[in-house]
């Protein structure tokens, strides 16, 4: 490690001194230090400071750790899912298309398929998105970076995995690149960067792609990954749990489990976004955010209760013969779909949620309200969590106005 400080204090200087040779690119320079060892900047001896070892970097860092178990939870149901469907279409080996990391690695054995087979698949289907995902927005951040003279913020570490796990396997890269792309420019650096933007960057790109590419975001075809151009299976169909359950005519929860069992549901056996299928890596997650108090456990147990509550209270208002989502049973709600995932990832980012304590609390509920709202009553979209995390982004700041003017109005009334 020495030897690595030493060559970039050397090159150092052809970038830090205003008159440099290549000070315009002192952004990237610093990103690049900074990302290889701690900053220098160091507090004086003199004078009250406060001391915290927690920065951004290390915040951002401890997220990304969270989400390794989704990642790699991906990776491998990307692969299972693909010979599922290549078993039940009886492909044959010969008539079998490699894909570029099979290529190399050498392809599977149909009749035989290992372990080692699905994490090769699924590898050679996320490593692309991942690299996509990180390419499109850090280039895009430093750009920025480089024009406004500001350091390069870490915050998009975070987002750049969460837009890789939020999106179907078999997702073109191409139209995952303008989502990106999209989100970065319109969604955070309009608004000033890291810090100011109103809505979560990641769930900006699932908005965006929702709705400018819908036949490869929706419907049943996209979720399982091939090898073709489209990166779908052919000839093959599988919707996702809450798909199903949405033209349930009577008992939807029944019908999900004729096809997946709940044990398979919770632990993400199942077709659909890429690291939202599995609730034991989301909970595993939510967990560890949790002790390193980097995620706030209030928005997620009030998203639970409101989500909960809700399906309770919808089954009550609505018909019994309304069917769909309805007559699923509440637990259920939290098993299928992205709302766990949404909730623990992307509601509790401290960016675009309320600040004040109780605003946690009407914040997370409310989530929880409009995602079985959305998926109950809205007759074309099986899922909630989107519109409603980007609904209650919009709102935060108003929540924490309302519930600061309350508590400066009780402390008036105690004087």
């Amino acid at each position: 490690m020495r030897f690595l400080r030493n060559l970039v204090e050397k090159q150092k200087k052809l970038y830090h001194a205003p008159d440099a040779k290549f000070h315009k690119l002192w952004p990237l320079f610093d990103a690049f230090e900074t990302f290889l060892f701690a900053p220098d900047h160091r507090t004086k001896r003199s004078g009250v400071h406060v001391r915290d070892y927690v920065d951004l970097k290390r915040v951002m860092n401890t997220v990304i750790l969270a989400m390794v178990p989704c990642l790699l939870w991906s990776i491998w149901n990307a692969g299972a899912q693909h010979f599922g469907a290549i078993a039940t279409m009886g492909v044959a080996q010969a008539d079998y298309g490699l894909g570029w990391l099979q290529g190399i690695l050498g392809g599977p054995d149909l009749a035989n398929v290992s372990a080692m087979d699905n994490i090769v698949f699924g590898l050679q289907k996320m490593l692309p998105i991942l690299i996509c995902s990180y390419g499109v927005g850090l280039g895009i951040e430093m750009f920025f970076a480089v024009i406004r003279k500001e350091e390069v913020s870490e915050g998009y570490l975070v987002s750049g995995m969460l837009i890789a796990l939020i999106v179907p396997a078999s997702i073109p890269l191409w139209q995952l690149a303008t989502g990106v792309a999209f989100s970065v420019i319109l969604g955070k650096e309009v608004f000033g960067g890291t810090g100011m933007n109103i809505f979560n960057p990641a769930m900006m790109v699932r908005a965006f792609l929702f709705f400018a590419f819908a036949a490869q975001m929706s419907g049943d075809a996209v979720w399982v990954a091939g090898n073709n151009d489209w990166g779908l299976v052919d000839g093959y169909s599988s919707p996702t749990a809450l798909a199903a359950a949405k033209v349930a005519t009577e008992n939807a929860s029944q019908m999900l489990t004729e096809t997946w069992s709940r044990w398979d549901m919770f632990i993400g056996n199942i077709p659909g976004s890429a690291g939202e299928t599995s609730k034991l890596c989301v909970l595993l997650g939510a967990g560890f955010m949790i002790v390193m108090g980097v995620a706030s456990w209030q928005v997620m147990v009030a998203g639970v209760v409101g989500l909960v509550g809700s399906a309770f209270l919808m089954q009550g208002v609505l018909p019994a013969d309304y069917g769909g989502q309805v007559t699923m049973q509440a637990t259920d709600h939290l098993l299928v779909g992205g709302f766990l995932f949404g909730l623990v990832f992307m509601a509790t980012d401290p960016v675009s949620s309320p600040e004040t304590a109780l605003g946690k609390w009407i914040y997370g509920f409310l989530i929880g309200l409009f995602t079985v709202t959305v998926r109950t009553i809205n007759p074309a979209y099986p899922e909630g969590t989107m519109l409603a995390i980007l609904l209650l982004n919009a709102f935060a700041p108003t929540i924490d106005h309302f519930v600061v003017a309350a508590n400066i109005k009780r402390r008036l009334k105690r004087s």
